[in-house]
């Protein structure tokens, strides 16, 4: 294995600059993760984890070989190197842990300020972790990113009031109608994005809600203290008979609504596909009658909830380069470590060497109270000079040169 020094990067594709017919391509399965993160190891990557969601697909790592990661990166989707080469994003160094940071505190999501992706970047660490690819580097960063992601929750309002993937298509399908009182809403998929959704859509009234999903019982948890009708997966075509607006938050790996599923179709329908990859075949664009709407498109609403959350984003920003700074600082005294603790040890034995050789002149009980004060008055030099280079390290590396020539630290 090279030894050459590790870099902490990330790259990947996300909702900025990929467009969704795309990035749906770029997803990976659990089992997948699995398999590159044991290939990973097996090549010698000490730390990674992998972060896969609608707007985005990213491996974290803390590696000198981006070149191999990028392949594991490619051969485990279904996307083409040359889509991957278009699309791409690639940060290092300070780059990439300051993108870190901004993720997980709301400001790099598709909704700001959304903080759903916290919670999946800290299921990718734990299964990293569970997989033993996880190095101090990373677990120690990951600390530091928590925390600032906690302060920025507590202690600004980037991410109060509603503005969430759900939030932007409720705020759509209140654009598109000026009522909803004589509209029938079929929501397909009860998971997280799903049920919130149904939750936000009680403060509108409207004419019916149906929920369906593959799962009944699911949906019958979600629907009955909210007051909505359930119906099975295999009664979705006669449900939107007489609909009015579709939204699918569903998981799956193909389309789940298609042509088949209007065949009788006589009146208009918006259709709304909160999944990616995407679970409404795009090609009912096509057909009189129905509006389809993606999750890209969502990426435009704007209300008074976001306006209000962009201006807190310089507090956002204040609270991450404090934390930034702070893991900065343990990375400095992390490096910095071996050189004290060389120091601490020649130290002693100069201590050590000085005892041997005054031994014969003394008696074994003053042996043992010369061993005892020059320990400790040892300990009190080498916890003054570490102060020391600790401040002047973080200035300049100039007094480890120094420290070591002065005591000759280097082998």
């Amino acid at each position: 294995m090279s030894q050459t020094k590790n870099t902490f990067i990330t790259f990947g594709i996300s909702h900025w600059k990929t467009p969704i017919d795309i990035r749906e391509k770029f997803s990976f399965s659990p089992q997948a993760v699995d398999q590159i993160l044991e290939e990973a190891k097996s090549l010698g990557v000490s730390s990674l984890f992998v972060v896969s969601t609608c707007n985005r697909a990213q491996f974290f790592a803390n590696s000198h070989n981006s070149f191999l990661l990028k392949e594991l990166f490619v051969k485990y989707n279904e996307a083409t190197q040359k889509e991957f080469d278009s699309y791409h994003f690639q940060l290092s160094g300070d780059d990439a842990v300051h993108h870190l940071f901004e993720l997980c505190c709301g400001l790099d999501s598709l909704m700001l300020g959304d903080l759903q992706i916290v919670s999946q970047v800290k299921e990718a660490v734990k299964y990293a972790s569970q997989k033993e690819m996880l190095d101090g580097y990373t677990h120690r960063l990951m600390q530091f990113v928590m925390q600032a992601y906690k302060d920025v929750r507590t202690d600004t309002a980037i991410n109060e009031g509603p503005a969430s993937v759900a939030h932007g298509a409720i705020l759509f399908i209140k654009e598109r109608y000026k009522s909803l009182r004589d509209k029938k809403i079929v929501l397909l998929g009860t998971g997280e994005i799903g049920e919130t959704t149904a939750k936000n859509l009680l403060k509108h009234p409207h004419k019916k809600m149906v929920l369906i999903n593959r799962t009944r019982s699911k949906a019958e948890a979600i629907a009955e203290p909210l007051g909505y009708s359930v119906a099975n997966i295999e009664d979705l075509k006669k449900e939107l008979t007489d609909t009015d607006i579709l939204i699918v938050a569903t998981g799956a790996p193909k389309f789940t609504v298609d042509s088949e599923h209007f065949n009788t179709l006589n009146h208009e329908m918006l259709l709304v596909d909160l999944s990616v990859p995407r679970n409404i075949d795009p090609s009912l664009e096509q057909r009189e009658g129905l509006e389809l709407i993606d999750m890209d498109q969502l990426n435009h609403i704007q209300d008074e909830t976001l306006a209000m959350r962009r201006k807190n984003i310089p507090k956002a920003r204040t609270i991450i380069n404090l934390h930034k700074n702070e893991f900065y600082d343990w990375v400095l005294m992390r490096d910095l470590s071996p050189v004290i603790q060389s120091l601490r040890e020649k130290l002693h034995q100069y201590r050590i060497d000085e005892l041997e050789q005054q031994k014969f002149r003394l008696t074994s009980d003053e042996v043992k109270k010369a061993d005892k004060l020059t320990t400790s008055v040892v300990n009190k030099i080498a916890n003054q000079a570490t102060e020391y280079i600790k401040f002047k390290y973080r200035h300049s590396d100039e007094v480890v040169k120094m420290i070591e020539e002065m005591f000759k630290l280097n082998p």
